[in-house]
């Protein structure tokens, strides 16, 4: 029996759930910036006083810019990925899994839910096809 590519990914996102996985669309950099410059320069125009309230002040602007820049893992699989790129991460997983031997979905989501081994090397080809392929940072 033929993997269900939709069965499987809402299997694996379920264990990135479980393992709060999430993904940062490059907004960390911004907003350091914005956190580091605001610093500086209340440092610059009121000393210590000015670096607490430039920190402050930048902190949350930063917060505010990137506040929906995270997502979990488990929204990108089921909702952000083509569907070239899930049959894509599907191969991947499967190809991954082809060690523990399953034949089809009804082999592989009993071994997901309860074998750690099989969930760590899910989450290790999830993670590597999300930067690798897609350009995302993961977070965890």
């Amino acid at each position: 029996m033929p993997i269900n590519t939709r069965e499987l990914l809402n299997a694996v996102a379920i264990v990135t759930d479980k393992h709060s996985m999430r993904v940062t669309l490059k907004s960390s950099a911004k907003g350091a910036t914005i956190a580091g410059t605001s610093t500086f320069l209340g440092g610059l125009v009121a000393g210590p006083v000015g670096l607490l309230i430039g920190g402050t002040v930048g902190g949350l602007v930063a917060y505010g810019m990137t506040s929906n820049q995270f997502k979990p893992v488990s929204h990108i699989i089921q909702h952000d990925l083509s569907v070239q790129e899930q049959e894509q991460l599907k191969q991947r997983i499967v190809d991954a899994l082809s060690e523990f031997n399953p034949t089809d979905l009804l082999t592989i989501l009993p071994l997901l839910t309860g074998n750690v081994a099989v969930q760590k090397t899910v989450l290790n080809t999830v993670v590597a096809f999300l930067t690798n392929e897609m350009r995302m940072q993961i977070i965890d």
